[in-house]
């Protein structure tokens, strides 16, 4: 065994240095506990604080905040007395100076700023974690003048100031997060036009000179794609079942990492009490949860919301600029450069999330392998009965996330994520460029990104509750963002599919953008579809069909039945029997394809128009909650008063809350088989 010295034993050695390191720390983490206790805190709260510190392997100065319910400013003031240095709780001057040779090397490593205060004086704010305080107290005892220009000051202080500072380069970051040409700031690139002049072009040349033989053509090359849909339906159909949950095994809390939650909001103040419901319902340590709530800066209704809550210190509002497109995607992107955790959530306003479901996607990460890149979640529709509308919507729901999916997942294909409710590895998604700004459907890009990448992406079992729009308007707007992200997709990946086909192999190039294109291309041609069958049969009624005309209609009429039967079927099947009495399903088909067309011809248009706008869907408190909630009153869960003044609503995350959830399990059972 290596020796120092020849009888001193490196590994005693460092052994040693441990042990006085956590006895250091004990011994400031008590000397803190001691003046929070003399400044009005509970013993049982901060021996709390120590258990919890324990049991979750995290810092106890965390644990004060989120078990002992104890405030950064309480926290941080007792910190500055411990230090003998003065404490702010807001930095009053905005002129930040980066010169890092002004800040003494032993302090570089913790979270400071270098801020200058009139009269030439230049002060240094510093957010200390416990290690730091041990270094920080021997480094004062030896250079006592620099106190007098140290400041303490909260986390969220200092990160709201560098945070300000930075504001535009953050922005231009999160834009340029994506490389350019897995972007789609570029709608099409040159060849990609040209190839769409030309065959317009001959199209329409062909029609006017040879239109059989131009009709025959079409027929065989879209039959092509409407069959290739409709095998990969069966497929998924032939192993598809209702859903059932898997079990989560039980982990201690000191192994469980930081999770990250993003939700984007944008003009959801309606909405904000049921989400943070919906959020605290979640079991995780409080500690170890990472909650952004990520606002425009503009959007003062929803800010205000929100604010109205007394938030635990694991959530945290992120404003973000008005700079560049504004879009979900750009929002996220935003957010990421803040992120702690080492996995990530993006949930919806409207969503409630089953209460385990970030148990279930850690564990599944923990057993999938360091390529396991992604999980969806899937998503379950609790309006289904409010009219047809929303019926078919669940239904296309259950095909999709307990179908279609997992299907995917399980041949390892490429996967277009739902836009909510995807686990990502943070890493990964840092790898790939996170999400593209300028791609109103970030989530199927991301999809198709990390297969290219060779990253896999899976499926969990525990789902995540919201509402399908009940309004026809408000669902026009949402498919219209949704087809057009899509196309913006297919034009992204097809820019070189070449390299898309040697990235993602041959079999998963086949076969996603067979779907892919299938997809857009159905939706575009199912009214012409109907209109060709309908002039054929009157051609036929009248004596005038010829052979050619007799075997167009039954190729068309072959491929509309055997795509409303492999729609139909891959939906029954995934349904539970709560949910088969919703109503009659298979009638509806014709008709909401009929209004998905129309919202692809608006996808279009708008792609050539107004590539990047995004249309907002509006979301409305669930009947559940309003229920349980007459007039949004605040939920029993939700408990007035504390230190953040009266009238505002103190939460509890990571609580055994889950009335909402329950709500919408009685409503739907969507669950079948617990």
């Amino acid at each position: 065994m290596s020796r120092i010295g020849g009888n001193i034993d490196c590994q005693s050695v460092e052994t040693v240095r441990i042990q006085e390191k956590y006895s250091s720390e004990t011994l400031v983490c008590s000397a803190i506990a001691a003046r929070l206790c003399l400044n009005g805190a509970k013993k049982s709260a901060i021996l709390q604080a120590f258990s919890a510190a324990t049991r979750n392997n995290t810092p106890f100065t965390d644990e004060v905040m989120f078990s002992a319910r104890i405030g950064q400013e309480q926290l941080y003031k007792a910190i500055a007395d411990e230090l003998n240095v003065g404490f702010e709780d807001r930095i009053v001057s905005s002129r930040i100076l980066l010169r890092e040779d002004d800040v003494p090397q032993n302090l570089r490593t913790i979270r400071h700023a270098l801020v200058a205060h009139g009269e030439g004086r230049t002060l240094l704010y510093i957010a200390p974690t416990i290690g730091d305080l041990v270094v920080l107290k021997r480094y004062l005892s030896q250079s006592p003048a620099l106190a007098e220009r140290l400041r303490v000051c909260p986390p969220s202080t200092l990160a709201d100031m560098m945070r300000m500072r930075q504001e535009r380069e953050l922005a231009q970051r999160a834009q340029e997060m994506t490389p350019p040409h897995f972007s789609a700031a570029l709608v099409m690139n040159s060849w990609q036009a040209f190839v769409l002049a030309e065959t317009i072009f001959f199209l329409l040349a062909f029609s006017l000179f040879r239109p059989m033989e131009t009709a025959i053509t079409l027929h065989i090359g879209l039959t092509l794609f409407f069959f290739g849909c409709v095998a990969i339906r069966l497929l998924a159909a032939s192993v598809a079942r209702p859903p059932r949950l898997l079990p989560v095994a039980g982990a201690p809390p000191r192994k469980m990492p930081i999770y990250t939650i993003l939700v984007p909001l944008y003009k959801e103040a309606e909405i904000i009490e049921q989400l943070l419901q919906a959020l605290s319902n979640l079991r995780w340590p409080a500690s170890k949860l990472d909650i952004k709530l990520v606002c425009e800066a503009d959007d003062a209704r929803t800010i205000a919301a929100i604010s109205k809550h007394a938030l635990p210190p694991c959530f945290e509002i992120i404003r973000v600029p008005g700079i560049g497109p504004r879009t979900k995607p750009k929002a996220l992107s935003y957010a990421l450069q803040f992120a702690r955790g080492e996995f990530l959530v993006v949930y919806d306003a409207e969503d409630r999330p089953h209460p385990d479901q970030l148990l279930e996607a850690w564990g599944t990460f923990a057993a999938g392998g360091e390529d396991l890149a992604c999980l969806q979640a899937p998503l379950l529709i609790s309006n289904v009965r409010s009219n047809w509308l929303t019926r078919m919507f669940a239904f296309e729901y259950a095909a999709l996330f307990r179908g279609l999916l997992p299907w995917l997942a399980s041949r390892n294909l490429v996967i277009p994520l739902g836009g909510t409710s995807n686990h990502l590895r943070r890493k990964c998604l840092e790898i790939v460029g996170g999400w593209d700004s300028h791609n109103v459907t970030e989530d199927a890009d991301l999809g198709v990104r990390l297969a290219r990448f060779g990253y896999r992406v899976g499926v969990i079992t525990r789902g995540t509750w919201e509402d399908a729009p009940e309004e026809y308007v408000d669902w026009k707007k949402q498919r219209t963002r949704w087809l057009k992200g899509w196309m913006q997709t297919w034009l992204v990946h097809m820019r070189n599919p070449w390299r898309t086909c040697r990235e993602l192999g041959t079999v998963r190039f086949i076969i996603g953008m067979l779907y892919m294109t299938g997809l857009i291309l159905s939706a575009l041609i199912y009214p012409f579809m109907l209109l060709m069958v309908a002039l054929l049969v009157m051609v036929s009624v009248g004596g005038q069909s010829s052979f050619w005309s007799f075997h167009l209609l039954c190729i068309d009429i072959v491929n509309i039945v055997l795509a409303y039967f492999s729609y139909y079927v891959l939906g029954l099947k995934t349904l539970g029997p709560g949910e088969r009495q919703a109503g009659s399903y298979f009638c509806w088909i014709p008709v909401y394809w009929l209004l998905m067309s129309f919202s692809a011809w608006r996808a279009l248009w708008q792609l050539f128009r107004a590539p990047h706008l995004w249309e907002k869907t509006p979301h409305r408190p669930s009947a559940a909650f309003a229920s349980r909630h007459p007039g949004h009153s605040r939920p029993r869960e939700m408990q007035a008063g504390g230190n953040s003044g009266a009238g505002r609503q103190k939460l509890r995350p990571g609580a055994d809350n889950a009335v909402v959830f329950a709500a919408d399990r009685l409503k739907v059972a969507a669950f079948v088989g617990q």
